[in-house]
């Protein structure tokens, strides 16, 4: 009878062990992130503790393109990828549909846009125009020459297209401040940075926000089969991220002190630059992707205009 008994009570601590251990499992999540500005959102779950608070174990680590952050998100190395462009990821899906949804969009305007154009301090050339023939900088992938190409042939129809120079992100203000491009197509924090370490002037807002406004360019998105699998995990992972959108809009000064510290940022720079403001997830405006998605398609960026709800979390 003791033996029964002692079997029963080992059964009951291993199946209460195996219940914890899944339940820990099912905790963890794999986040990957571009080191800058667009990953915001996550820097400030860390710092305020918004993943703790919802018994996240998060397993973070910088990617260096939103080209790589795609394809591992897709292919399941990741379980969810902060911040991106939502170009790759479409076109990710275009080969593996339903493989992932979006579940936070930014919103570019003039007044808040986190890219532009930079020229050296010396440059006779003082608005966009001025670029035509010459040699600008920019971002590697198609996303952003064809979106400054499609800016010049619209509003400068008679004018020649620049010549546009892919550089990786280190490069840029090395390029620029060496002379071996005329300008600079750049994103935050280097735009600011390179106003106030090397005295380069803005001759244009952002590209993005004159293509679509309010642009939902940046997005953040998850692994459906993981999202399938964890549902609840993923619940208290937008919660967290919720929280971090929400604590960005109401204490900027504060989230530019945790970017400056999570990129090993100038404070200076961090205080000077614009942030990205990103969508909570329940608050994704489907028409405004809807029109963004028009575009691309217009521009040759994807093949078709996806239905923005199917390529997003239902909340």
């Amino acid at each position: 009878m003791k033996s029964k008994l002692a079997l029963f009570a080992l059964t009951i601590f291993a199946l209460v062990l195996s219940s914890c251990n899944t339940t820990t499992k099912n905790k963890k999540i794999k986040v990957g992130y571009l080191p800058m500005v667009s990953s915001l959102t996550h820097f400030v779950a860390v710092e305020k503790g918004y993943y703790k608070d919802e018994g996240l174990e998060v397993e973070a680590n910088p990617i260096k393109t939103s080209n790589l952050i795609a394809q591992d998100l897709v292919a399941g190395h990741i379980d969810v990828g902060i911040e991106l462009s939502i170009v790759p990821l479409l076109k990710q899906l275009e080969n593996s549909p339903n493989s992932a949804k979006i579940f936070s969009i930014s919103s570019i305007t003039s007044e808040n846009g986190f890219d532009g154009i930079l020229v050296k301090s010396n440059s006779t050339m003082t608005k966009l125009e001025d670029l035509a023939g010459k040699k600008v900088g920019v971002f590697p992938g198609t996303t952003a020459k064809k979106s400054l190409a499609e800016i010049f042939k619209t509003k400068f129809p008679n004018l020649e297209l620049p010549t546009f120079i892919e550089l990786d992100p280190p490069l840029h203000i090395q390029s620029l401040e060496n002379g071996d491009i005329d300008g600079l197509f750049t994103y935050e924090p280097t735009m600011t940075l390179g106003i106030i370490k090397n005295g380069f002037k803005k001759i244009s807002t952002s590209i993005y926000a004159m293509q679509y406004s309010p642009n939902p360019i940046g997005i953040a998105a998850i692994n459906n089969k993981w999202l399938k699998e964890n549902p609840e995990t993923a619940k208290a992972f937008f919660r967290a991220i919720d929280k971090a959108v929400d604590f960005i809009k109401k204490n900027p000064a504060e989230a530019r002190q945790i970017l400056a510290k999570a990129t090993k940022l100038d404070t200076n720079v961090a205080n000077a630059m614009n942030i990205m403001p990103l969508s909570a997830s329940t608050q994704i405006d489907f028409n405004n992707l809807k029109g963004y998605l028009d575009v691309l398609k217009n521009i040759g960026e994807i093949k078709s205009t996806p239905n923005p709800q199917d390529i997003c979390v239902k909340q």
